[in-house]
């Protein structure tokens, strides 16, 4: 069985959780708790040496980086969240980096902010701003377009997993109301938080 090393309250874990629960794949959590620092700690370290969450042991192959955890996952339960076809497996991938670059740092500044209670700068939350809402109305705009229910169409996949656990934080903070300016961008997190893999840990936090 897969053992995860992770808190179910990080966004990280989360992606990976996520990604376990919508293919089946059995698991075995192990708390790391970051609220006591476990996660700096050398028996941490040695699993994740960036001393971030999570990590995975499968059956002695050993591995972090919660993205290409998620495409592990998936390959291993036989691609149930990639798409076969090239140029939409090419649309996951696309997705994936615009939510790495664009979309997600932007989101963690007002997650800090609001839900961390790191204090921003005003500085910081303004241009946390604008390019949160440059990624929100991209992503309003080609779902609109496609007229599809996910990001790469009909299929869910790892790209909106990938999403779920910022979007998830990000609605209790002022970013709602960035979000509510786009109903196609509302109506695909609905379709993704109501998911059962999703419901089943979202419950489950700090």
């Amino acid at each position: 069985m897969m053992k995860l090393f992770g808190h179910p309250g990080s966004t990280c874990t989360r992606k990976v959780l996520f990604s376990l629960e919508e293919t089946g794949t059995p698991y075995e959590l192990t708390l790391v708790d970051i609220m006591k620092g476990e996660h700096k700690s050398p028996e941490h370290i040695a699993r994740q040496p960036f001393g971030q969450l999570p990590a995975i042991d499968d059956d002695g192959f050993k591995m972090y980086e919660s993205r290409a955890m998620a495409r592990y996952i998936d390959e291993k339960a036989g691609f149930k969240l990639t798409p076969k076809d090239a140029q939409q497996r090419a649309k996951m991938e696309q997705w994936v980096s615009v939510e790495t670059s664009d979309f997600t740092p932007a989101a963690m500044t007002f997650i800090y902010d609001g839900v961390f209670k790191r204090a921003q700068t005003p500085e910081a939350m303004k241009s946390a701003g604008e390019k949160l809402e440059a990624a929100v109305a991209v992503i309003d705009k080609t779902l609109a377009e496609s007229g599809k229910p996910f990001l790469v169409g009909d299929q869910f996949t790892i790209a909106d997993i990938a999403y779920a656990p910022y979007i998830e934080y990000a609605t209790m903070t002022a970013a709602k109301d960035i979000f509510a300016k786009y109903p196609q961008f509302t109506a695909w997190w609905g379709r993704v938080s109501s998911r059962p893999a999703w419901q089943k840990i979202r419950t489950k936090g700090f």
